[in-house]
């Protein structure tokens, strides 16, 4: 399957506000005020963050930004997109329901953001100009925010 560069903007978009939805649910499902619900309620404003990242980069969104010409490429981020943990509607939300521990949340949050990672690192790939510099610093960040969770696990 081929995507567009818009496409990849709104996939990316639904990924970042599933990640919003669950880490605001699971900091939610924790009672006590202590870091890791700290750390879950940061990583929410983070997501936030990326969401208006992609929404300006769609809005100067150029023909030139993205390139995927190669077939294998795009089936590859189509791969990528649709099996990423949060790449379905209400995805964030709905695992964010079956967490049981605080553990469990920063398990499926580290896996979270090590999808994101690969996915962005192959949407890099097929970036052009502008879109290169922001698709970094995306990927800088997430890979920021799997470091954080690392530090609870």
């Amino acid at each position: 399957m081929y995507y567009s560069g818009q496409e990849i903007i709104d996939i990316a978009v639904k990924i970042e506000e599933n990640g919003n939805e669950f880490y605001t649910a699971a900091a939610g499902m924790i009672k006590e005020n202590n870091n890791i619900k700290g750390l879950f309620l940061d990583l929410a404003e983070k997501e936030i963050l990326h969401i208006s990242i992609f929404q300006k980069l769609a809005e100067k969104f150029d023909a030139e930004s993205f390139d995927f010409a190669a077939e294998d490429a795009s089936d590859y981020i189509s791969h990528l997109a649709e099996s990423h943990i949060f790449g379905k509607p209400d995805s964030g939300k709905n695992l964010a329901k079956t967490i049981k521990t605080p553990k469990e949340g920063l398990e499926i949050a580290f896996k979270f953001e090590n999808d994101s990672v690969a996915f962005y690192t192959e949407l890099l790939k097929s970036a052009r100009s502008d879109s290169r510099k922001l698709v970094r610093q995306i990927i800088d960040e997430e890979k920021e925010h799997a470091a954080e969770i690392r530090k609870f696990l």
